[in-house]
């Protein structure tokens, strides 16, 4: 990590620079800059997230606007202003993936995430932290243990995204987290009492907050604001002994303008008021915030990020490079966050870095090697990030996507189940067509009966995860079953896209087996054979090395037939369903007859 100290006095800034906290040789480096400089960019920004807020609000306003390029060109101009070239050319060359920025306390609102170097914003290279002098802690070792945390949503119950964020967020690491893993415990609305909640935060590793905060010139006065106008303030967290690992106060704003002069007192910051109460990492909003769903999207990503045992400095960079690369051009949302803290300050021991369903899913492996029903389906839903509105079109996407996976998954299954001739009649035909929810209570009929005579099945590492996602499957049957009452209300179409596309993400990584596993049409001569993989499928050869002849002959057998092929296991099964050739294009794609198609809304009247 690179650590980069910068003291300021009077328009003189002094520069030290630590390599993993040693002293290198840009040391005392000075540079001069006055105030109304520092001022200046603060206000230009603030005005350019004023402008997106404005854009973002109406999405029907036709406005030719570069708010990109705009925040690039003054990022750019302070950087070359503030930094001394020395330092300029530290950064540029230097290969730490962090950079911890400690600061005197008037340059506590610099947002050094969005200098820019003339190649890339600062967010865009480095995992970014800052410490204001005065509000260092050292960070206490992390033993095995389960991590608690607490959830508050809009105390003021004025902010119904805010109360959306809560309840999403918990929904997902609920399922996301083993829960002996992650205590998590969520409060909301006017349950929010300054006595409940100063009886809850004191023992929690974790604490977010969406909500109102409440300024004071008294620094410690600072605090949340919470029902009937109270605020619970940063004394009073700090009174209670408190010794949290990270705040993540996602709030209507997380700064104090900077006003008329550069404030020099820490306290009068917000996140800094915190941190002198004993938080390790705090996480904050340096601007006002649209309460919308991109927030809560940001939000749950974050902690995804973090609880597959990322770095919180890692956790918030790709947070941030995910926003940048699926929001709008002119969204600065992935702008508006800041990390007070070491960048690299984990949450976990090393000993417990096996969080088996916390890994972030890689999209083009789907695109490209997932079976083709899933990768299509997949492909269908990568837009949803970029989508500007949230509405049924994008739901029944993403419910293709489940369908499609509940096709491929059952029909392996059922496959394997057959190849041991275990004689269980299998959906296949339109006569047989059976729903969603007979269709998986099958699969796990399948699945216990290759347990209970202890037989192996060529899905055998993707067994325990049916197992772990069972709960979650059949949740997402229920919500469909309800769909197809109509019964689903236009305010909740947000949070149930949004559950919905991280239940299935993470779906897809956990049976990432199915990269391994191949649906191909076996060629009745020496041709490629056609496999079903990827967003496009084609003609290929068993790509498989030291294993070919093996194989050769397997599928010798299997001429004209569908099957599936498992190379690093080496079997090769007849795939229980069928092809046809589409009309239009004279492509082949498989159909699989025995599931009933969902209908969103069929049974209303």
């Amino acid at each position: 990590m690179l650590s980069l100290i910068i003291d300021r006095v009077g328009n003189v800034n002094i520069f030290n620079v630590l390599e993993d906290n040693l002293p290198v040789e840009e040391s005392h480096i000075q540079s001069t800059l006055d105030d109304d400089l520092i001022l200046e960019y603060l206000s230009e920004v603030e005005r350019l997230v004023h402008v997106s807020q404005s854009v973002l609000s109406k999405p029907n306003q036709i406005l030719n606007v570069d708010i990109l390029q705009d925040l690039k060109v003054l990022g750019e101009t302070f950087y070359q202003q503030f930094f001394p070239i020395s330092i300029i050319e530290k950064l540029k060359n230097t290969n730490k993936q962090s950079i911890h920025f400690n600061i005197d306390p008037t340059l506590a609102l610099v947002p050094w995430e969005l200098l820019h170097d003339g190649n890339s914003f600062l967010s865009d290279k480095f995992r970014i932290g800052k410490t204001i002098r005065g509000g260092l802690h050292k960070s206490t070792h992390q033993e095995n243990r389960k991590i608690k945390m607490l959830i508050i949503a809009d105390p003021t119950e004025d902010l119904p995204h805010a109360q959306k964020e809560g309840e999403v967020l918990f929904s997902v690491l609920s399922q996301k987290v083993p829960n002996h893993l992650l205590e998590l415990e969520f409060i909301g609305g006017k349950q929010v009492t300054k006595l409940k909640l100063l009886s809850l935060i004191k023992d929690k590793h974790i604490i977010h907050y969406s909500g109102h905060l409440h300024f004071s010139d008294d620094s410690l006065e600072n605090g949340w604001l919470l029902s009937d106008g109270k605020v619970l303030k940063a004394r009073e967290i700090k009174s209670t002994g408190i010794d949290t690992d990270l705040v993540f106060s996602n709030s209507c704003m997380s700064a104090k303008s900077a006003g008329k002069k550069l404030n020099t007192n820490i306290l009068n910051q917000y996140a800094g008021a915190f941190l002198t109460a004993g938080i390790k990492t705090f996480v904050g909003t340096n601007w006002e915030i649209l309460d919308n769903e991109k927030t809560i999207d940001f939000t749950v990503r974050f902690y995804t990020y973090l609880f597959s045992d990322k770095s919180v400095g890692e956790s918030l960079f790709l947070s941030k490079e995910f926003a940048r690369r699926n929001y709008h051009a002119n969204d600065l949302t992935w702008a508006n966050y800041s990390l007070y803290g070491n960048p690299d300050f984990s949450m976990f021991a090393k000993e417990k870095r096996n969080f088996h369903s916390a890994k972030i899913l890689n999209p083009t492996a789907v695109l490209e090697f997932y079976p083709t029903p899933i990768a299509l389906a997949y492909s269908r839903c990568t837009n949803l990030n970029k989508s500007k509105t949230v509405d049924k079109k994008n739901l029944l996407n993403l419910i293709r996507l489940f369908e499609s996976i509940s096709q491929v998954v059952g029909m392996i299954v059922f496959s394997d189940h057959s190849a041991h001739a275990m004689n269980k009649s299998i959906p296949n035909n339109l006569d047989d067509a059976v729903t969603l929810r007979k269709w998986w209570e099958l699969v796990y009929s399948c699945v216990w009966d290759f347990q209970k005579l202890k037989i192996t099945s060529i899905f055998e590492s993707a067994l325990p995860v049916l197992h772990e996602q069972k709960e979650t499957i059949f949740k997402i049957l229920g919500w469909m079953e309800t769909w197809e009452q109509g019964d689903i209300n236009t305010e909740e179409l947000e949070s149930y896209q949004i559950i919905l596309q991280f239940f299935i993400e993470n779906m897809l990584l956990e049976f990432s087996e199915l990269e391994r596993i191949s649906i191909l049409l076996v060629s009745e001569n020496n041709n490629p054979h056609f496999y079903f993989k990827g967003i496009k499928p084609s003609y290929l050869y068993p790509a498989s090395h030291g294993t070919r002849d093996k194989l050769v002959e397997q599928l010798s057998y299997q001429k004209g037939n569908l099957v599936m092929l498992h190379e690093s296991r080496k079997m090769v099964i007849p795939f229980q369903t069928y092809f046809k050739e589409k009309k239009e294009t004279g492509e082949l794609e498989l159909v699989f007859n025995g599931l009933i198609p969902f209908v969103l809304g069929a049974k209303q009247n």
